[in-house]
C-alpha cells in the first residue's frame, strides 16, 4: 500500500472466520494510515490486526471505541505509530501457543482512556522488529504508554519483553492515571533473554512481582503517588520518588535504590530483608520489631549508603518487652554518609509500656533500651486512672463554695453552682497531664427540727466533663454524672458540721497519637463512692469581721477496671482510693447594704494532704506507682451577697500547689434560692 494510503472503517464489521495461509489478519496494513472508528474486527485462526510487517515504512494507526479479537496476537504492530482509545484488544490462544493481547515490536503506542488489552498467555508483548534494512542498525526503542487503562495476561504476565527478529528488545513503558497491570502467574512484567526495559510507573497502583532475567535489563521508577505490592527479581535499579511506595511480600535483593520522598514498607509473612548494593537520596522504610523475640525486619546495605531517611517502626500497644534486652540491629551499612531517624517529634518508636530510641553504633542501627520512656498509651491510661479523685473532689468543694452562706436560713431552698478548673499534674511513673474541668451542680434542702440549731437535709446532682492533655496530641476526657445526700447543721455558737454522700458513674475514653503518628483509642465506664465530712465554727470579730476556722476529710473509693487500647495495651486497676484531710480558716468581713443586701467578701487558706498512697496500675503487667500521695498548699478569695431574703449568689476563685498537683485557678458561682 502507499506510504500516503488511508485507510478509514467507521461503524463497520471485518470478520475473517476460516483458515488460510495466504491470510495474515483480519487486516492487514503496511504503510500509510489507518482510522477505525466504531467498528468490530474479529479473526478466530489469524492476529485481528497486523500493522507493518515491512521494517522501513511506517504505519500510523489510531482506533477508537472499537473491538478487536485475533489468535495469537489481537493486534500486532512493527516499527509503527498506534493509539488505542476506548478500545478493547483481546488475543485468543492460538496452535503455535501464542496468546498476546497486542504485540509491539519496536513501535511507539499510546494505550488511553479505558482501552482494555487481554491475551489468554500476555497482556502485552515487546520485542523488536530487527536491524534496519541497509543500515545494519537496531531500530530505536519503542515507547509505549498506558495511560488510564487496563492490560491483562490470563494464564501469563501482563507485560513480556522478549528478543525479536535477531535483535534485542528494547523499550520504555509508561503507566499512568491509574493505569492497571493484572496477570495469571503473579508476575505484572517479566523481561527476558538480553532485553530493556525502562518501567514508569505514575499514579498508578500494582498488585503483583517485576522480574528480569539475569542478563536482561529492568530499571523500575516509581513517582507521583504510585503503588507496587509485590516483589522484585534481578531489577538493576529501583527508583522511587514523590510519595510512591513499594510495598514488599517478601526478601527482595536490589543492586541499586534511589529514593526522592518515596517509601519501601516491609509488609510480608513474618520478618523480612532487603539487600541493596547501593542507597541513596531521602525516604521512608516502614519496618516491623518485636523485641520480645529479639527478631525484625531489616535493611541490609552491602555498599555505600547515603542521604536522609526516616524508619516508621510499626507501634503497638500490645507488645510485651522484657526489662533487659540485646540492642536489635534493624539497618547494616558498609558505610557512607547516611543519617536514619525514627519517623515521629522525638525519633522514638512505641513498643507497649515504652517507646525506644533508635540509636547508631558504627556503621549500624539498633533499637535500644536505654533511655527509654513511658510511650503515650501508657501515658493516656495512667493518667484516666489518676485523674478520678480530683474530678470527685472539684465537684464536691466545701460548704461554703457549694452552698454559700447558709447560716441565719431558716427554711430550706434550692441552689445551683457552674465551676470550672485546671489542674496540672506530675506523677511519679513519669506522667505529666493537664486537666481542665467544667461542671454543674444542683441540689435541695429542708429544714428538719433538731433540739440544738438548724439542721438542714438535701439532695444534690451534677455533671461534670474533664478533658485531659498529655502533649503531642494525645487526649482524654471523662464524663461524670453524679447524685448525692447532705445535711448540714449549724448551732446557736457559730459551730457548724457538714457531711456529704455521693456516687459517681464516669465514663472515660482516651485518643492517643502514637510516637510514629498512628491513632489508638480506648473507653471504659467505672463508679465511685465517696464522703466528706467538715467540721467549723463561725467566729465574729469587731467592725463585723469574721474567722471560720474549719477542718474536713474526704474519702472516695473509685472502682477497678480493665481498659484496653484498640493497639493492643492492656491497663487494669483493682481499685483508686483518695484519703485527703484539710484543715484551714475562712477570713471575711460582712457589709450591709442600704436596700437590706448583705455583702461578706473573704479569703481562704488552708493546707491539706493526700493519705492514700496504694493506687498501683498494671500496664501489660508491668506495675506503676499511680497515686497523689502528699501535702498542698491552697489559696481562695471570694464574695457572697443577699440580694434579699430569699436570694443569694456567691462566687469563689480558687489557687492550689502541691507535689504532684497544681490548680492554676478555679472559679465557682453559684446561687441559692430559699423556699
Amino acid at each position: 500500500m502507499s506510504p500516503e494510503a488511508v485507510v478509514t472503517i467507521t461503524d463497520g464489521l471485518v470478520e475473517q472466520r476460516i483458515d488460510g495461509a495466504s491470510v495474515d489478519a483480519a487486516i492487514r496494513l503496511g504503510g500509510g494510515r489507518l482510522e477505525v472508528e466504531n467498528s468490530l474486527i474479529v479473526s478466530t485462526f489469524k492476529p485481528g490486526m497486523l500493522l507493518n510487517n515491512a521494517k522501513s515504512v511506517r504505519t500510523d494507526a489510531t482506533i477508537t471505541g472499537s473491538s478487536i479479537l485475533g489468535a495469537g496476537d489481537g493486534v500486532r504492530i512493527g516499527n509503527s505509530d498506534l493509539i488505542l482509545t476506548d478500545t478493547q484488544v483481546v488475543g485468543l490462544l492460538a496452535q503455535n501457543g501464542r496468546g498476546n493481547g497486542l504485540h509491539s515490536a519496536s513501535a511507539n503506542v499510546e494505550i488511553r482512556d479505558n482501552s482494555v488489552i487481554e491475551g489468554e498467555m500476555v497482556g502485552l508483548a515487546v520485542s523488536s522488529s530487527g536491524l534496519m534494512p541497509g543500515t545494519g542498525m537496531s531500530p530505536p526503542a519503542g515507547v509505549i504508554v498506558v495511560d488510564h487503562s487496563r492490560i491483562e495476561g490470563h494464564s501469563g504476565p501482563a507485560i513480556k519483553v522478549l528478543e525479536g527478529d535477531r535483535d534485542t528488545a528494547k523499550a520504555t513503558i509508561t503507566l499512568q492515571n491509574n493505569a492497571e497491570l493484572r496477570s495469571g502467574n503473579g508476575n505484572l512484567v517479566e523481561v527476558h533473554d538480553k532485553s530493556e526495559l525502562d518501567l514508569i510507573v505514575d499514579d498508578s497502583r500494582l498488585k503483583g512481582d517485576l522480574y528480569a532475567a539475569e542478563e536482561a535489563r529492568l530499571d523500575a521508577v516509581l513517582q507521583n503517588d504510585a503503588r507496587l505490592s509485590g516483589n522484585v527479581q534481578n531489577v538493576d535499579s529501583f527508583t522511587i520518588n514523590s510519595d510512591a511506595r513499594w510495598q514488599m511480600l517478601g526478601d527482595n535483593s536490589l543492586p541499586v535504590l534511589k529514593l526522592g520522598a518515596g517509601r519501601v514498607s516491609f509488609r510480608g509473612e513474618g520478618f523480612n530483608t532487603l539487600t541493596v548494593g547501593e542507597l541513596s537520596g531521602r525516604g521512608v522504610f516502614d519496618m516491623r520489631i518485636n523485641l520480645d523475640n529479639a527478631t525484625g525486619d531489616l535493611l541490609n546495605v552491602t555498599g555505600q549508603a547515603s542521604g536522609f531517611h526516616h524508619v516508621n517502626v510499626a507501634n503497638t500497644g500490645a507488645q510485651v518487652v522484657p526489662a533487659e534486652f540485646d540492642a536489635l540491629r534493624i539497618i547494616h551499612t558498609e558505610g557512607g554518609d547516611a543519617e536514619f531517624e525514627l519517623v515521629g517529634s522525638q525519633n522514638r518508636a512505641d513498643l507497649g509500656v515504652y517507646s525506644y530510641a533508635l540509636e547508631q553504633q558504627g556503621t549500624d542501627w539498633f533499637i535500644v533500651g536505654s533511655g527509654k520512656i513511658i510511650s503515650p498509651s501508657t501515658q493516656s491510661a495512667l493518667a484516666l486512672f489518676n485523674v478520678g479523685p480530683t474530678i470527685w473532689n472539684s465537684e464536691l468543694s466545701t460548704l461554703r463554695s457549694r452552698m454559700g452562706e447558709v447560716r441565719g436560713q431558716v427554711s430550706g431552698g434550692g441552689w445551683i453552682r457552674t465551676y470550672g478548673n485546671r489542674f496540672n499534674a506530675s506523677l511519679d511513673s513519669g506522667v505529666d497531664y493537664q486537666q481542665k474541668q467544667h461542671g454543674l451542680s444542683f441540689g435541695a434542702d429542708a429544714p428538719v427540727p433538731v433540739g440544738d440549731g438548724q439542721l438542714l437535709v438535701g439532695l444534690m446532682g451534677g455533671y461534670s466533663k474533664s478533658d485531659l492533655d498529655l502533649s503531642r496530641g494525645t487526649s482524654g476526657q471523662v464524663d461524670s454524672y453524679y447524685v448525692g445526700a447532705y445535711g448540714t447543721w449549724l448551732s446557736e455558737e457559730g459551730y457548724y458540721l457538714d457531711g456529704v454522700v455521693k456516687l459517681n458513674k464516669f465514663h472515660n475514653e482516651s485518643k492517643v497519637a502514637m510516637s510514629d503518628g498512628a491513632k489508638a483509642k480506648g473507653d471504659y465506664s467505672n463508679m465511685a463512692v465517696g464522703g466528706s465530712v467538715e467540721f467549723g465554727k463561725h467566729i465574729k470579730l469587731p467592725d463585723d469581721y469574721f474567722v471560720e476556722p474549719y477542718a474536713q476529710l474526704s474519702s472516695v473509693w473509685i472502682d477497678g477496671s480493665d481498659y484496653t487500647l484498640d493497639n493492643g495495651l492492656q491497663a487494669k486497676t483493682r481499685q483508686t482510693q483518695s484519703v485527703l484531710g484539710k484543715v484551714g480558716a475562712t477570713v471575711g468581713r460582712q457589709f450591709a447594704l442600704k436596700d437590706g443586701g448583705v455583702v461578706q467578701p473573704y479569703v481562704r487558706v488552708a493546707g491539706a494532704h493526700e493519705f492514700s498512697r496504694s493506687n498501683d496500675v498494671k500496664v501489660n503487667d508491668q506495675r506503676f506507682d499511680n497515686d497523689l500521695f502528699g501535702s498542698r498548699a491552697e489559696l481562695g478569695a471570694g464574695v457572697s451577697v443577699s440580694l434579699s431574703e430569699r436570694l443569694q449568689v456567691h462566687a469563689d476563685f480558687d489557687y492550689m500547689k502541691g507535689e504532684h498537683v497544681e490548680q492554676p485557678w478555679g472559679a465557682n458561682l453559684g446561687l441559692r434560692l430559699a423556699f
